[in-house]
């Protein structure tokens, strides 16, 4: 239990840093920007700030709610699990919208303010936005996910110590009657449905519509492994590295002038996405390929605190004062570097 604790009290904290750097970028997102491209920049950047403030203020007690593993309403356990997999992935796509709207400015030049206009960028905002939600539920959008969750013994992020972890036992399963049906039984909206659409609806109890729909609440109880590597993986992990590489391999192989810092950003901004979010999805690639292998508890753990502690690197890069870019000084030309060369002055008579 004091694990348990003390794992909620560290990601509540990495949350909190979240809001402030968030909060930052929310205020001072609207400076720096570069004449050409400021009003799109200015635009993108409260977006991310927005997101990542309220995201993570949304996180803080469904983190604490999911470590819990206390038992939820299948409906309810759906919101709580894939509230944190929207906010992420919705960062993500912002984070990529401002790095292709930097690498458009360097790459159009004066051709940008003719090209690329907010009303376009508020698009893709909304088109994010519905990509985001559509990746978080889209195992339950495409699949049928049968009643019989709570029958699965889940171990978790082992924070409990596995068998030894003991929470209140759901409502008992009470089968429905031949006689009746209800539309949608084996899949998880079945109770919503039978609210409007049942034979004898005022012979049905609660326990009957929603007994089959009650169990712990974990995201590995209700989430599946594959999943998590098909689908989540490759929307915050792949399509950003790939999307993050082609803009340095750009940068790197051009033969125009770069502008100073990007290239060092772009790097540092791969490299911490591999750092701190391959551990994850490494570890849902055992689950998934070795499911009755037991994880190290720390090992899980430790993974689950780095990928959320990557929530705190698209604010930080793109906040004025503290971009790579903008601490650097312009590389000039080696005259600014060499001093001028001095021609020996002529003698005149009168020096003579």
């Amino acid at each position: 239990m004091r694990l348990m604790w003390l794992f909620s009290l560290t990601q509540s904290m990495l949350s909190v840093a979240v809001i402030v750097v968030s909060v930052r970028l929310c205020r001072k997102g609207g400076t720096g920007a570069s004449p050409g491209g400021g009003a799109v920049t200015a635009c993108l950047r409260s977006c991310l700030g927005w997101a990542g403030a309220v995201g993570a203020a949304v996180n803080v007690p469904v983190d604490v709610l999911l470590n819990m593993r206390s038992p939820q309403c299948l409906y309810v356990c759906i919101t709580l699990v894939c509230c944190p997999l929207l906010v992420r992935q919705f960062t993500v796509g912002l984070q990529l919208l401002l790095t292709v709207d930097a690498h458009l400015q360097w790459r159009l030049g004066h051709r940008y303010t003719r090209l690329v206009r907010r009303q376009q960028a508020l698009c893709l905002v909304l088109l994010v936005w519905v990509a985001s939600v559509v990746t978080a539920f889209s195992q339950f959008i495409v699949s049928n996910s049968p009643d019989t969750w709570a029958e699965e013994d889940s171990v978790g992020l082992g924070l409990e110590g596995g068998s030894n972890h003991t929470s209140p036992r759901p409502p008992p399963r009470v089968p429905h009657p031949q006689d009746r049906s209800v539309i949608g039984k084996y899949l998880p909206y079945a109770g919503f449905l039978s609210k409007f659409v049942v034979k004898d609806l005022q012979n049905f109890t609660y326990e009957e519509l929603h007994g089959s729909h009650w169990a712990v609440c974990a995201p590995d109880a209700v989430l599946d492994a594959a999943f998590f590597v098909g689908v989540y993986a490759v929307a915050v992990f792949l399509v950003p590295l790939l999307v993050l590489l082609a803009a340095y391999l750009d940068l790197a192989c051009t033969r125009q002038k770069t502008p100073p810092g990007r290239s060092r950003s772009l790097a540092l901004s791969l490299l911490l996405l591999v750092l701190l979010c391959l551990p994850l999805h490494t570890t849902h690639v055992l689950r998934l390929l070795v499911p009755a292998s037991r994880r190290p508890v720390w090992a899980t753990s430790t993974a689950t605190l780095l990928f959320q502690a990557y929530g705190l690197v698209p604010p930080l890069l793109f906040t004025p004062e503290t971009t790579i870019s903008s601490k650097l000084k312009p590389v000039g030309s080696p005259a600014e570097f060499c001093p001028p060369r001095q021609t020996p002055k002529a003698q005149t008579p009168d020096d003579a």
